[in-house]
């Protein structure tokens, strides 16, 4: 019998002559007979040779579970985090790959592949080749912290943030108590962030008696649980912040990781969905019994501890019933999956999918079940909703990229995204591929015509905002065609098509920009110039066009810089007057500000500005008990920006200070919409609700279709 090191020697030469099968089947033989402590070759070891050779298979997901096991080996792998980069950036997760790569870069900063490899994926992204966010951890906590203030106050607003956290909390002491429940929570992430641990959990408990459904407390908790090591309780406060708050990235990014070190799937989430915690508890429990069982291979008897499971859940009463009947039914799934009992799976997807529609795991269950029976195109519809509910989903990627790849098809290629039905998906392809083919040439009628072609495969009167977008997009490239051929008037109806469709959209922006350009309306070129690079500030043609027309207007950019500088200092002086209650002297500065902002910039600028400075000052005003000065700046800010949620807010303040209930809440109501993320809106919102007798998060805007 060949000993371990010659069948493991004999695995990595097949992988490189190409021979992948064999060379899985050589290192399962290889595994059979290893004993760790007969050789200096590691488990982890294993772990990176068959992930490497499930990459050269293009076996995606497999490779990235081996490079996984290779991590939770060895935390530091560098072969298992380029692995893992690897395989991210061969599915499209290009800021996921770049995460890992940084990783490999972080444990070992010498080592020519990981630098290269990240250096290439910077690139991509538009970073500079050595950018590495994890030697940036102050600044992160720095941004984190801006974070929350931005959805109290304006950008301006929180410049005064920095990284220690001293002085930070010092400052936190002095807001007004009108911010409470958002002062506690940044006040508990210092904590965190200052490894004062124990405070941290006094100040999250503290905001969850006030509030129960604090989302951003159960985090915190989350947090101060796992640096104390108790992954467990962890993972319960990581789950009860996604029943308040479902979609919440730090919950989520919190479960995945307590859920890895706990060896279950990233995406485990049971407990807590019951209002019986005993139930939920027992279930949790079960469940992860059974999840164990499926990652052992042991399907069947996963499968009978998920049918008990299933027959006990269906005679509970619960509100979120379906929601984990969904869940167990789709591990029944994989688990016949695994089997080879295709049918059996395809009937559990299924019934997870009536259960769950948004199912991200349902529908990749389903579109691997379809790729196994054949049927390629109903495998890549069910892949592309899989992505499309949840683009995170390994699985769903990988599934999508091997059957584009049998349909021979990009690895990404999506027509949900497109916007077009799947049937028309390869003329699309063609029709695109054409018209830059004769854009590149100079064709432009040639590729108008194409063009033309191409929206006729959108259905307009159901489309997606994905699909919004995309069709934004071929009415852009129209309007470039019209530019090349001169027909000014046509190209700018084009643009201004686009921008109806998706009015971020950079390149209709810098479209226009051109058009006014070419038409001598030089300020409203800048205009148009300026909002594309606000979209999108690499827009390498908007950036060309804002220069030309500032050199024709005799802008002195240099002196602009300066302003912006003025102001930006202005702003964190009066930042701090405000810290230390300073409230007139603080006003002063912004009505400096303010006069810099109306001498120096443009109408569209001043707008955006000014709002922002009406709002700021405007509760200067209300600390100072101005209530009626404070309601003029807040309308001031709304009369320049019409969807301010911070101006609604002051309005709603205003009006509750003034004992106008019922105008309060419309105003909050108004702030809340414009932006569902402002908390000062939100509380706001519930305070004048609780006045009024009315559930917490009552609001009538959302009540109507």
């Amino acid at each position: 019998m060949s000993s371990f090191i010659e069948l493991f020697n004999q695995a990595r030469m097949l992988m490189l002559e190409k021979k992948y099968a064999e060379a899985q089947n050589v290192l399962t033989k290889a595994e059979e007979v290893f004993n760790e402590n007969e050789t200096k070759i590691s488990s982890e070891d294993i772990y990176i040779l068959r992930g490497s050779i499930a990459f050269e298979q293009e076996d995606y997901e497999f490779a990235q579970e081996s490079f996984e096991k290779a991590l939770k080996k060895n935390k530091e792998s560098v072969a298992a985090c380029l692995g893992l980069g690897n395989v991210f950036y061969k599915v499209g997760l290009i800021e996921e790959a770049k995460t890992m790569l940084e990783w490999a870069v972080k444990n070992d900063n010498t080592n020519p592949t990981a630098n290269s490899s990240l250096a290439k994926i910077n690139k991509l992204l538009g970073y500079p080749e050595s950018h590495n966010s994890l030697f940036e951890e102050e600044v992160e906590e720095e941004e984190s912290l801006s974070e929350s203030f931005q959805q109290e106050f304006n950008e301006a607003y929180n410049l005064f943030l920095n990284n220690k956290y001293s002085e930070a909390l010092e400052k936190l002491d002095k807001l007004n108590s009108k911010y409470n429940e958002e002062i506690y929570l940044l006040r508990g992430n210092i904590y965190l962030a200052d490894e004062d641990i124990e405070r941290a959990k006094e100040i999250f408990e503290q905001i969850l008696e006030e509030n129960p459904n604090s989302t951003s407390a159960y985090v915190g908790l989350g947090e101060y649980f796992y640096k104390k090591g108790l992954k467990q309780d962890a993972k319960v406060m990581y789950e009860q912040a996604l029943v308040t708050s479902p979609k919440d990235e730090y919950a989520l990014v919190g479960l995945a990781r307590v859920n890895q070190d706990l060896g279950l799937s990233p995406i485990h989430n049971l407990a807590n969905f019951f209002s019986n915690t005993e139930i939920g508890s027992e279930v949790n429990e079960k469940m992860e019994k059974a999840f164990a069982l499926f990652s052992e291979k042991k399907f069947g008897e996963s499968l009978v501890i998920l049918q008990n499971l299933d027959d006990q859940i269906s005679a509970i009463e619960d509100r979120d019933l379906d929601e984990v009947l969904s869940r167990i039914k789709n591990l029944k799934g994989f688990d016949y999956l695994s089997m080879g009992k295709i049918e059996s799976a395809k009937v559990e997807f299924e019934s997870s999918l009536q259960l769950n529609s948004d199912s991200s795991q349902a529908c990749a269950g389903l579109g691997e079940v379809f790729y196994l029976q054949g049927n390629d195109k109903e495998a890549k519809i069910m892949f592309e909703w899989g992505v499309k509910n949840n683009r995170k989903n390994i699985f769903a990627v990988a599934g999508l990229a091997k059957v584009n790849k049998s349909l021979n098809l990009p690895a990404d290629h999506n027509t949900i995204l497109i916007g077009v039905d799947f049937d028309l998906s390869e003329e699309f392809d063609s029709l695109i591929t054409q018209a830059y083919e004769r854009f590149a040439v100079k064709a432009y009628l040639d590729s108008i015509k194409l063009l033309e072609k191409v929206k006729l495969l959108f259905d307009e009167e159901n489309l997606t905002f994905e699909g919004k977008k995309s069709l934004g997009g071929i009415y852009n490239f129209i309007g470039y065609c019209h530019l090349g051929l001169g027909n000014i008037a046509e190209a700018q109806s084009q643009f201004e098509n686009a921008l109806m469709l998706n009015p971020d959209s950079s390149q209709a922006c810098a479209g226009l920009g051109e058009v006014f350009y070419l038409l001598e309306q030089d300020e409203n070129s800048k205009i148009m110039y300026e909002w594309a690079v606000r979209n999108e500030p690499k827009n390498k043609i908007a950036i060309a066009g804002l220069d030309k027309v500032n050199k024709i207007l005799g802008v002195d950019e240099q002196l602009i810089k300066t302003y912006a500088k003025r102001i930006e200092d202005l702003i964190n002086d009066a930042y701090k007057d405000f810290e230390n209650k300073d409230y007139e002297s603080s006003i002063i500065k912004i009505d400096e500000t303010e006069q810099l902002v109306q001498d120096n910039f443009s109408e569209e600028e001043k707008e955006f500005t000014i709002s922002s400075l009406n709002n700021f000052k405007g509760f200067n005003l209300l600390a100072l008990s101005r209530i009626n000065d404070a309601k003029k700046c807040f309308e001031i800010a709304l009369e320049n920006n019409p969807n301010s949620s911070q101006a609604c807010a002051g309005l709603g303040e205003v009006l509750f200070l003034e004992g106008k209930d019922e105008e309060a809440k419309k105003m909050y109501e108004w702030a809340v919409k414009n932006n569902p993320n402002n908390n000062y809106a939100k509380s706001g919102l519930a305070k004048v609700n609780r006045v009024l007798g009315k559930p917490e998060n009552d609001n009538s805007l959302f009540d109507k279709k």
